[in-house]
């Protein structure tokens, strides 16, 4: 398995931004009565760019479809005694990345991670055999992705960025119809609640936007809706299982680990963690989540366990506890995983690109850079997205 390709499976999520300029002057152009951004999604995308706008001064609010807020970024704290990321897991820059997102120097940040030794065992099953090598020989020495300890991308949102924007979280809130033929664009929710705003921030999952949940007024442009409709989507799926005892490497792959069709992966999901439980994790997209993803809860239990006994000679099926499964394909308001990796990199680029200096978009498919599918594109992409507003504010 090439150095890369392992990396792409192990980096998934990480965030950065850096600091924002001045507010723009708060006269009668520029006042918050006269000027609302209104922001679709409370994922990474959305909880950055309120946070951001907040900071900036400019009246917002973020309309969610669900009953809680963090979209891919959520997480379990019932399944074992540590929070358990059923989405985002690891921080893969610097620890200074944690400070860029409170983007306050004011503000101690006692949030804890751990990065990989290098020392870590990497399992390769093929052909009835399984191998082994460290991780550093497999990834190199500058491999520094790190897990937060005890802790979660959510919970570092929850603990540094919500508090700011929470008052402005409307839940249950699922909009499906955008006109912005007006001066002043107009949404309509599902119960048929009505909003008005003079600017719009898109950041629902791109497969919300190719199912037709929102219907836009006018339509989009041609080549926008098939770019909306040509983008490879990954579905994606993430299994937690409990064992007695622990049997297995920090990771194990296959050779179907890393295709132009998808992924998937085992991982040590107790890494770092102030626990004695045992988890393991199982990460799968695309044509790898599907083996998974059609079986029922318990069928899907015994396909996991037998493919971990055939690695492990029966030892899975022999220390199992307990297990839970998030399948994002069937999350309703999110119905994915992300933007497949073999994407043309111009999809995510033109995916950005705001509609009239109304509609504007942002996500991990949304990034405007030859990069896309993690919450630091997310954010990077609402650092943006927020920063082409107050310029249009400040003229």
């Amino acid at each position: 398995m090439k150095r890369r390709d392992f990396i792409k499976i192990c980096g998934l999520l990480g965030i950065s931004f850096p600091s924002f300029g001045a507010k723009p002057k708060n006269d009668a152009k520029h006042s918050q009565d006269s000027d609302n951004v209104l922001i679709i999604g409370s994922g990474a995308a959305g909880i950055a760019a309120g946070y951001l706008l907040e900071q900036q001064g400019v009246n917002y609010k973020i309309l969610e479809a669900s009953e809680t807020y963090g979209g891919r970024m959520k997480r379990t704290t019932s399944f074992v005694d540590f929070p358990l990321p059923l989405g985002a897991e690891w921080l893969h820059v610097s620890e200074k990345e944690l400070a860029k997102i409170v983007n306050k120097n004011s503000k101690a940040i006692t949030t804890q991670l751990k990065e990989y030794s290098g020392r870590e065992a990497i399992g390769y099953y093929e052909n009835g055999s399984l191998s082994y090598s460290a991780l550093s020989e497999v990834l190199g020495s500058d491999f520094s992705d790190k897990k937060f300890i005890n802790s979660s991308w959510f919970d570092f949102f929850d603990e540094y960025i919500v508090p700011h924007i929470r008052k402005n979280i409307q839940l249950n809130t699922q909009i499906v119809s955008i006109n912005y033929q007006g001066s002043r664009i107009k949404l309509i929710d599902a119960k048929g609640s009505r909003y008005e705003a003079d600017k719009v921030i898109i950041t629902v999952p791109l497969k919300v936007l190719q199912n037709n949940i929102i219907s836009f007024v006018p339509t989009l442009t041609k080549r926008k809706k098939e770019t909306i409709q040509e983008a490879p989507v990954w579905g994606g799926i993430k299994v937690f299982i409990e064992f007695a005892k622990r049997f297995y490497p920090a990771f194990l792959a296959f050779p179907d680990s890393i295709t132009n069709k998808g992924q998937r992966t085992y991982f040590d999901a107790a890494f770092a963690q102030n626990t004695s439980s045992n988890v393991l994790g199982l990460f799968a997209v695309g044509e790898q989540a599907k083996p998974y993803q059609r079986l029922s809860h318990r069928e899907q239990l015994a396909y996991i366990l037998n493919e971990l006994d055939q690695v492990f000679e029966g030892e899975a099926s022999r220390q199992y506890k307990q297990h839970i499964v998030q399948d994002w394909s069937k999350e309703p308001f999110i119905q994915s995983a992300y933007l497949s990796d073999e994407a043309p990199s111009y999809i995510s680029s033109y995916l950005f690109t705001p509609v009239k200096n109304k509609l504007f978009f942002a996500g991990e498919s949304y990034t405007h850079e030859d990069d896309w599918g993690g919450v630091h594109n997310a954010t990077r992409s609402a650092r943006r997205v927020v920063e082409e507003i107050i310029s249009l504010r400040m003229e």
